[in-house]
């Protein structure tokens, strides 16, 4: 339903109609669910400047979404302290945790440890590549590892990148923007 839609993504919403229309409207749907309300006879100028100014304000202050997986809390604070300047940073320490939270939300790309217990990361990513509503999720591997069996292992997953932990901070900063810039071309 588009309402759960908007809800879960917290998608602006606007509606337009008649007192009549709208008290009806609001029988079935809480009034403070809408970004704004338009009631008829409409200045359709008016309208598409409110509408226009409020979606521009919207997406100067949504923050894309980064979902961290590690099993070590220092590594998902670090990452957290990072990159929180300019993303929203939910950090998760487990597969399992990640599972939970992609159950309500989708984020803008998962960033994922590959060596964790019970189900690691080049798991975790098999199987969010086998669901249809989560395969399209980008996935860059963050991890320690750096032999060359581990780099051909993941690099087989066709993950979205592969980022040392070791990195400098800056580095990695920068190459996450340079992820996000690309991905809006």
């Amino acid at each position: 339903m588009i309402v759960d839609h908007a809800i879960k993504h917290k998608t602006p919403v606007f509606v337009m109609g008649n007192v009549e229309e709208l008290e009806k409207l609001w029988e079935t749907l809480p009034k403070q669910m809408f970004t704004d309300i338009f009631i008829r006879p409409i200045n359709v100028v008016e309208m598409v400047e409110n509408i226009k100014r409020q979606m521009d304000e919207y997406y100067k202050m949504k923050k894309r979404t980064i979902l961290a997986v590690d099993d070590s809390g220092v590594i998902l604070r670090n990452i957290k302290t990072l990159l929180e300047d300019k993303y929203q940073v939910i950090p998760v320490n487990s597969s399992e945790m990640a599972i939970k939270y992609l159950a309500l939300n989708i984020p803008d790309l998962i960033l994922l440890d590959y060596e964790m217990p019970i189900v690691d990361g080049k798991q975790f990513m098999q199987m969010i590549r086998e669901d249809t509503e989560f395969q399209n999720i980008p996935i860059i591997f963050l991890t320690g590892k750096n032999d060359a069996q581990t780099v051909m292992d993941v690099m087989s997953l066709k993950p979205n990148g592969y980022l040392l932990k070791s990195m400098d901070a800056q580095k990695l900063h920068a190459a996450i923007d340079d992820f996000f810039k690309k991905q809006t071309k």
